[in-house]
């Protein structure tokens, strides 16, 4: 058995860099614009629910495509590199657009909205699907695998950590400026310094070569051929499983995502100058990632993810409970959902290249899979913002509504019943989160231990 070369903190560096930018691009999209749109621009929130329902959905049907485009590139060198390289101008021009939109209106703020929402998207699922699989590639044990993608999330953290300090209204130029900067400096890194991936699994033929075979055998025979490649991890029912824990625990963190802005001012009263209650939570969630591939490595991934969610429960608890000014109440929500965060970042996406390598399938189908994978997560981007503004529009919705006399004097049960907010915000997201925890825990996914991994690596060394 050949010893496996031992990952140094040089190569998680150049590996993760580019982390930077991909995280100060998602976050401002789900967390900022929705709460951006609405009040600043005024475009009304089921208006904004729909563009990013739709925006995502139009590219989230691309991301399997993809996946299974970037698979098909073996025998050609990095078949990454290309990939990535497409993204950075289609992220740049997409950014700039959801940063300084066109119009005068908001019906003119609304179309350039979705224009620009379009090509970030699909700038960053050429980017996310290629650094997933890439990355996928580089770890041989739960371990590695976890460090690189706890590193990949980590450093993504900083970069989310630096959006959501600034407000998006008044600094929209900085913001943009250091994102361009850190995305040219990630990916000259990453395609020039980076550990290469394996490339002895990789399949020979090259994508010219199954292009022109497909064309040979007809149209028909060509497209049913792509759509079977693309659905095959779905035949094993392990990924399954593990889409189905992942949809569940993603929509449980995307609704209070979308909400974040809207609870923390007209709930708790707080303003800008209180953005770095969210800095915690992410620098928090950055953190911790150490510990949980540290107790990955001694329980399981499966069972630490588990152990992650089961800590968040309670903080959809306290939210209900707190009011105007309660700011330390909040710090400790977003330190312990920050801490659960941690295993969600670090954790699930080392699963699927765990179930690759179980799967036989390692160095061979790691886009196909992480397409997929990027497609749920999609969806539930997708659906989160369109449920929770079109729910907040759809009762009335006011910015002052915790505020009024009337409601202060209700008691907390009546509270529930009469404010949509904390009902998207922290309800759902915690019947979602149970059902997650329920789901893994029957998936069997639990079982997995490093032992069959090894043994796998050393059989095939």
């Amino acid at each position: 058995m050949n010893p496996m070369p031992r990952t140094s903190a040089k190569d998680l560096l150049n590996y993760g860099l580019l982390g930077w930018a991909l995280g100060a691009v998602a976050v401002p999209i789900y967390i900022q614009v929705p709460y951006l749109y609405s009040r600043i621009y005024e475009v009304p929130s089921a208006w904004v629910g729909i563009i990013l329902l739709l925006s995502r959905l139009l590219d989230a049907v691309l991301d399997p495509a993809i996946g299974l485009w970037v698979d098909r590139r073996s025998g050609q060198g990095n078949r990454y590199a290309l990939p990535l390289l497409l993204a950075v101008p289609l992220l740049l021009l997409g950014m700039a657009g959801v940063f300084f939109p066109l119009g005068s209106n908001p019906t003119e703020y609304a179309a350039s909205l979705m224009v620009s929402l379009i090509v970030v998207h699909l700038g960053y699922s050429f980017a996310s699907i290629a650094y997933q699989a890439w990355g996928a590639e580089l770890g041989h044990t739960d371990k590695e695998r976890s460090t690189y993608v706890a590193v990949r999330e980590g450093v993504g953290i900083l970069g989310v950590v630096f959006a959501v300090s600034l407000a998006l209204e008044t600094n929209a130029g900085l913001i943009f400026t250091v994102f361009a900067v850190m995305l040219v400096i990630g990916m000259f890194l990453l395609l020039k310094f980076s550990p290469q991936p394996d490339r002895s699994a990789q399949q020979p033929v090259s994508a010219l070569a199954q292009t022109f075979n497909h064309v040979q055998a007809g149209a028909l025979a060509a497209i049913r051929k792509g759509f079977a490649d693309i659905v095959q991890p779905l035949r094993r029912q392990n990924f399954r499983k593990l889409m189905g824990v992942f949809l569940c625990n993603g929509l449980a963190a995307a609704l209070p995502a979308t909400l974040v802005p809207f609870y923390m001012r007209d709930r708790l009263g707080l303003g800008d100058s209180d953005q770095w209650v969210l800095a915690v939570y992410f620098l928090v969630g950055a953190a911790s990632t150490v510990f949980w591939v540290w107790l990955s490595s001694k329980i399981g991934l499966a069972r630490a993810w588990l152990l992650g969610m089961i800590l968040s429960i309670p903080a959809f608890i306290i939210v209900i409970v707190l009011g105007e000014g309660d700011l330390a109440g909040y710090l400790l929500v977003c330190i312990v959902t920050g801490f659960a965060l941690g295993a969600d970042l670090s954790l699930p996406a080392a699963l699927v290249a765990r179930l690759i390598e179980e799967n036989g399938e390692r160095g061979k189908t790691e886009g196909t899979y992480f397409g997929l994978w990027n497609w749920i997560n999609k969806f539930n981007l997708a659906l989160a913002p369109s449920f929770a503004l079109g729910t907040l529009q759809w009762f009335s919705y006011s910015a002052d509504m915790a505020t009024t006399e009337t409601y202060q004097n209700m008691g907390l049960l009546q509270q529930l019943a009469n404010d949509p907010l904390l009902w998207v915000y922290a309800l759902v997201p915690c019947a979602l989160k149970l059902l997650a925890i329920v789901l893994l825990g029957r998936s069997g996914l639990a079982s997995l231990n490093q032992t069959t991994s090894n043994t796998a690596i050393g059989s095939t060394a």
